[in-house]
């Protein structure tokens, strides 16, 4: 074939699969794929991968998936998106090769991955071979888990199996208007009475972290993840005072992410799993530019109490920044587990496995309440932390001093001519003597008991501790 002949027909394949990327409303998988990636920069990876002809008359038309890679804030990242335009995005066996061929591009580079995932699900007319390839997607998908980075972006219909994607991926994000579900939402309806399947379901169950409501918001949501995996320029004051701590902390079920926000650098926080178990707060904030995790009982929610859920959400996120050698802040005020029924211990006992079998550096801060198995549960010396501050009302004891001056002195209660007085007065000499950070202290479980102002300072320079050159993230 002569140069010009060649050249002809390579144009004319590129036309044909820009005409069919641009069919269909929402953006085209390349209008996605050009939000994410820097101008410039992307380039495609298996542009002329088609489709295998087939006795049910499917057509060698291009592939439903745009792969590639570029930059991203200056940063290499791997992506594939899914284009509805083309065959509703069905997933067919070269569909699936070009899946597998980016992701293992990406693992073998370790950069990060992002996948837009829109279609319809199988393309039933390959039968066996795209159930294979559905397969293939997903095993290799797993197999990447705490590998890279995987941002997975739900633009879309993602139904079927493909829907256990967005549930292995570190972050997704979920348009407003997406369907995410396994079954069918009707027939779950129908049978159960329950609405599933739409972006608000997936954020209730911890399936999304965000939910936006354009294509550009979950890009930028997207960016804003993948701007923790690497040191950034320090942002922020490292001297800045926390002198709004007190007033703050000092209020009844008071906002664990205010604290959050004095604490961070310019008071900035990526949530994951914001809508799931709120009495648990997970995140990333940078701390003098080094990226961390925070995990903090949430008071505003369940008084912050520790149920099945929370612990779940808590341990998956510690066991993520294992993964990538994050460091993780826990912040510490809860009374200890609360009553369930049908209380699940083995997820509870997931919190502490997490903690202790973690590699990566643990700090804590005891802010108020540290009671009992809900103590142990939340990064305690015990437990793995390579650090432990309190502040200076901080309990810390076996059991909440209400509870834990009954049982010690429950005589002198019952005997006394005032019982109401001198249950205040025991409970209140519990919290100065048994319950005090002081006493914790001095049997060394907490390293320094620590003034308000300079809670950000003293965290900075005790993650300082761990990270010499080339130990950090």
């Amino acid at each position: 074939m002569k140069a010009q002949e060649k050249s002809a027909q390579i144009a004319a394949l590129r036309a044909e699969i820009e005409r069919k990327s641009a069919v269909g409303s929402g953006l085209s998988a390349r209008e996605r794929l050009s939000l994410l990636f820097d101008e410039g920069t992307f380039v495609e990876v298996g542009a002329f991968v088609r489709q295998r002809p087939t006795e049910f008359g499917c057509s060698d038309s291009a592939e439903s998936v745009v792969t590639g890679y570029g930059a991203v804030d200056g940063v290499l990242v791997y992506a594939f998106a899914q284009d509805p335009a083309v065959n509703k995005g069905a997933i067919s066996e070269m569909h699936a090769r070009k899946i597998k061929n980016i992701v293992h591009m990406a693992m073998k580079t370790d950069a990060p991955l992002v996948s837009f995932l829109d279609s319809c699900g199988m393309n039933l007319g390959e039968g066996m071979d795209a159930l294979a390839g559905y397969g293939e997607i997903l095993s290799l998908c797993s197999e990447m888990q705490g590998e890279i980075p995987h941002v997975c972006v739900v633009s879309g219909v993602c139904a079927g199996a493909m829907s256990f994607l967005p549930a292995f991926a570190d972050y997704t994000v979920v348009l407003k208007n997406a369907e995410l579900f396994l079954s069918a939402p009707s027939v779950v309806q129908a049978r159960y009475g329950e609405v599933t399947g739409d972006s608000a379901s997936a954020y209730a169950s911890g399936l999304a972290s965000a939910v936006c409501d354009t294509e550009a918001e979950a890009v930028g949501a997207v960016k804003a993840f993948l701007n923790f995996f690497g040191a950034v320029e320090p942002a922020d004051d490292v001297n800045r005072l926390t002198d709004a701590i007190p007033a703050l902390i000092s209020a009844e079920n008071y906002d664990v992410s205010a604290l959050i926000g004095q604490i961070a650098d310019c008071g900035q926080m990526v949530e994951f799993a914001g809508g799931y178990a709120k009495n648990i707060v997970t995140g990333l904030i940078h701390l003098d530019g080094t990226p961390c995790g925070v995990v903090a009982n949430q008071p505003a929610e369940k008084n912050g109490d520790l149920d099945a859920k929370a612990c779940d959400k808590a341990a998956k996120f510690i066991e993520f920044c294992d993964s990538y050698d994050i460091p993780v802040i826990t912040l510490v005020d809860t009374n200890g587990f609360a009553a369930e029924v049908g209380e699940n211990i083995s997820e509870s006992a997931r919190l502490v496995a997490a903690y202790a079998s973690s590699d990566a550096v643990k700090i804590t801060l005891i802010v108020g309440k540290a009671y009992g198995a809900g103590y142990l549960s939340m990064g305690a010396k015990h437990t793995g932390a390579d650090v432990v501050l309190a502040y200076p009302t901080a309990q810390i004891a076996a059991l909440p001093a209400d509870t834990g001056a009954v049982f010690l002195c429950g005589k002198e209660i019952s005997d006394s001519a005032d019982p109401v007085a001198t249950r205040e007065e025991l409970i209140a000499s519990y919290g100065e003597t048994m319950a005090s950070p002081l006493q914790a202290a001095q049997r060394g479980y907490v390293d320094d008991i620590i003034d308000y102002e300079t809670t950000r300072q003293l965290l900075i320079s005790s993650l300082n501790l761990f990270l010499q050159e080339g130990d950090g993230v």
